[in-house]
């Protein structure tokens, strides 16, 4: 049972993600329509409440879920592309979730997704981090993320940004192996 201090911790938090509502999903929705080049309606938009459930089901899925994580520099990022289309059947389905890591316990989308594959980098800058893509019954799941590190390449070590791939569950590590080794 929740304390009064645990229960106005949570008030705080509720009222801080409806206020990134209130202040950034209609921005939020624009840019998006944009980078897809389709309007995304509201109608797409997880509750609050529905995405805190969200949020915690995949905080509390199975790890024992196989998964595969890569890395790429910002200049291959064309050959990431490629590999990550390999989930384009998977989330074109207008069930697959789509987050942001800035609006992450804020809101989540439900619709077709196939956008945020071809366009990864204008979302990877509208959000500045990351952003994650969900089968819809959370077996699988992506996260792409930019971050600057060192990255050796030839016996020569830079410091530059990357992207980071994470894929995770049976069917989309296996999709993207497959692909990593089609255009490696």
């Amino acid at each position: 049972m929740m304390n009064e201090e645990q229960r106005r911790q949570s008030r705080i938090t509720y009222l801080r993600r409806q206020q990134d509502r209130r202040h950034y999903l209609n921005d939020f929705l624009l840019s998006i329509s944009r980078i897809a080049e389709r309007p995304i309606l509201a109608t797409a938009v997880l509750s609050l409440e529905e995405t805190h459930a969200l949020a915690h089901k995949l905080y509390f899925r199975d790890s024992q879920n196989p998964v595969y994580s890569v890395t790429f520099p910002f200049s291959q990022a064309e050959k990431l592309r490629k590999i990550i289309s390999s989930l384009k059947p998977e989330v074109t389905d207008p069930k697959t979730y789509f987050a942001t890591g800035r609006f992450y316990k804020s809101f989540f989308l439900q619709l077709d997704s196939a956008f945020a594959l071809e366009n990864f980098e204008e979302i990877i800058e509208l959000d500045t981090n990351t952003f994650y893509l969900y089968h819809k019954d959370l077996t699988n799941g992506l996260m792409l993320d930019s971050n600057e590190e060192n990255w050796t390449e030839r016996g020569k070590t830079q410091y530059i940004w990357t992207y980071g791939l994470r894929v995770w569950g049976k069917d989309w590590v296996e999709k993207i192996h497959k692909a990593y080794h089609k255009h490696a």
